[in-house]
C-alpha cells in the first residue's frame, strides 16, 4: 500500500464537526493552571494554532470510477482486440472520499470580502494540484452546483471539508474557509494554505493521521489541556478523535510518514515528551508528488496500433492503423483512402459504414472511376461524438463489383469497443483482387 494521506505543517483546520464551530486560533498568550496528576501545571499555549476535522459524511458515497484512466484493449496486427496484458487499476480500493481521476469539480468563490488578487492567488495556487494529480477545478461554478463553496473571512482560521463528503450538504454550507489571510501573511504562507485546503477538498487528510503516522511523542496530558480551553472545550474523547485518531488502514492508502507533506501542519514542541515539534511546511513535499500521481492517475497511452485486415472478398487486403490521443477526446475519426500494393493501385469505388446510436451507418467512400473529376476522391475523413457511436456493431464494408454495382460485404471488423475518445483510424484499402 502507497501512501494516501499527507498532513500539513501550517496552523490550518479541515471542517468543523457539525456540533461545534471550527476552532479558532488563540490571539494572544494565555496562561492556565491544571490540576494534572494531582500537580498543578502552567501551560502557555499562545503558539498553538490548530483545526478541527469533520466526520465523515452519512449518506452513501458514489464509488470512484477509474474508466477515464484505463487502457483500452488491446488491438492486434489482424484486427481482433484482446484485453489480455491491458493495463489494470489497483486503485478501486481506495477511500471513497476521494474523486474520479479525470473529474473535474466545479468551484464556487464567493465575491464578498477578500480582493479579486486574492481570489486569483487562490485560484493559481489550486491549481498547482492539477501538475501531478489528474484531476481539474472549474471556478466557474455557481454557489447552487459547485460542490466546492469558498469563502473569505477574518478570524484567523481556515477548513475544509474532506473530499466527497462535499457531496452530502443539504443546507448548502460553505466547504473551505479562508479567515487567515490578513496583511502579515507572506506569499509562501498563503501558498501553503490554499494548497494544504484543496488537498482536504481532493479526500487528503492530515499526515499525523495517518495509519503511519507514528512521529510525534506526544504530551497528551499537556494537548488534553489545551483543546479543553475555549473556543473547543473539548472533552478528552473528543482529542482522542481529531488529534490522536488515526485512520483505519483498510480505507486509507498510505506510506511511511511524512513529517515535510503539505498536508501536515506545525505542531509545536510544547506539546511533545521530547520537545521537538513538527516543521512548517509551504510546498508540495516529494511524497506528496509522487502519491498524487498515484491516486489520482493519469490515462496510460497506449502505443499505435496497425496491421491488416482481410474482408475475404476477392483477396481484400485493408490496411489500418489506429493513433490514440490524435483528436480532441470526445470525437473518434475515421480515414478510408484507396492504397497501391507493389505499385499496383487500388481503384474503382469502396466504402465503409461507421454504426451509428440512432441505428444508422454514416459511410465513407472513395472512387476514382468517374468520367466526372468532381465525383472522384481518393481519400476521405470525418470525426464522429464517441457518444454517437454504436459500439455493439461493427464497421461494414463494400466495393463496386461487376458492372458496378456497390454490393455490401459479409466482412465486418468488430473493433469499435477497443477504441476510445481521441483515437484515430486510418483505413488504406492496399490490394482488390487475388491477381
Amino acid at each position: 500500500m502507497k501512501k494516501l494521506f499527507f498532513a500539513f505543517t501550517m496552523f490550518l483546520c479541515c471542517v468543523s464537526v457539525t456540533a461545534q464551530p471550527p476552532l479558532k486560533t488563540i490571539q494572544k498568550p494565555i496562561d492556565i493552571t491544571r490540576e494534572i496528576k494531582n500537580a498543578p501545571v502552567a501551560y502557555n499555549f499562545s503558539s498553538i494554532k490548530m483545526c478541527l476535522d469533520r466526520p465523515a459524511a452519512s449518506g452513501t458515497i458514489p464509488p470512484r470510477n477509474f474508466d477515464a484512466v484505463k487502457m483500452p484493449p488491446k488491438i492486434n496486427s489482424d484486427g481482433s482486440y484482446s484485453t489480455v496484458g491491458t493495463s489494470q487499476q489497483a486503485l478501486s480500493s481506495l477511500t471513497d472520499r476521494m474523486w474520479d481521476p479525470g473529474q473535474t469539480i466545479a468551484v464556487f468563490i464567493s465575491p464578498n470580502n477578500g480582493s479579486d488578487a486574492l481570489r486569483d492567488k487562490v485560484k493559481f495556487y489550486a491549481r498547482q494540484w492539477e501538475n501531478f494529480a489528474n484531476i481539474k477545478f472549474d471556478f466557474n461554478g455557481t454557489f447552487n452546483n459547485a460542490p466546492i463553496k469558498i469563502e473569505f473571512a477574518n478570524d484567523n482560521q481556515s477548513w475544509s471539508w474532506i473530499g466527497k463528503d462535499m457531496l452530502f450538504n443539504p443546507l448548502r454550507l460553505y466547504t473551505m474557509h479562508f479567515g487567515a489571510f490578513n496583511g502579515s501573511i507572506s506569499e509562501a504562507e498563503l501558498r501553503g494554505i490554499v494548497e494544504h485546503e484543496f488537498g482536504h477538498a481532493l479526500g487528503f487528510i492530515h499526515e499525523h493521521q495517518s495509519p503511519a503516522g507514528g512521529g510525534i511523542q506526544w504530551d497528551k496530558e499537556k494537548v488534553y489541556a489545551y483543546f479543553a480551553l475555549p473556543p473547543n472545550n473539548w472533552s478528552r474523547s473528543q482529542v482522542d478523535q481529531n488529534i490522536f485518531y488515526k485512520y483505519s488502514k483498510t480505507n486509507t492508502n498510505y506510506s511511511a510518514y511524512d513529517p515535510t507533506s503539505i498536508m501536515h501542519y506545525n505542531f509545536p514542541a510544547e506539546l511533545t515528551t521530547n520537545n521537538q515539534g513538527t516543521p512548517m511546511n509551504f510546498d508540495f513535499s516529494p511524497t506528496d508528488r509522487s502519491y498524487a500521481r498515484q491516486l489520482y492517475p493519469f490515462p496510460v497511452t497506449p502505443q499505435s496500433a496497425s496491421g491488416t485486415l482481410r474482408t475475404g472478398d476477392d483477396c481484400d487486403m485493408v490496411d489500418f492503423r489506429v493513433d490514440y490521443n490524435a483528436v480532441p477526446a470526445d470525437k473518434i475519426e475515421f480515414t478510408l483512402q484507396l492504397g497501391e500494393l507493389n505499385s499496383r493501385k487500388v481503384t474503382w469505388w469502396k466504402q465503409i459504414g461507421i454504426p451509428r446510436t440512432n441505428n444508422t451507418e454514416t459511410f465513407l467512400w472513395v472512387q476514382n472511376i468517374s468520367l466526372i473529376k468532381e465525383e472522384n476522391r481518393t481519400s476521405v475523413t470525418i470525426q464522429i461524438p464517441v457518444t454517437e457511436i454504436n459500439v455493439n456493431k461493427g464497421i461494414s464494408f463494400w466495393k463496386g463489383k461487376a458492372l458496378g454495382i456497390h454490393t455490401p460485404l459479409g466482412f465486418k471488423w468488430n473493433v469499435l469497443p477497443a477504441l476510445k475518445g481521441g483515437c484515430r483510424v486510418t483505413l488504406s484499402w492496399n490490394k482488390e483482387t487475388c491477381m
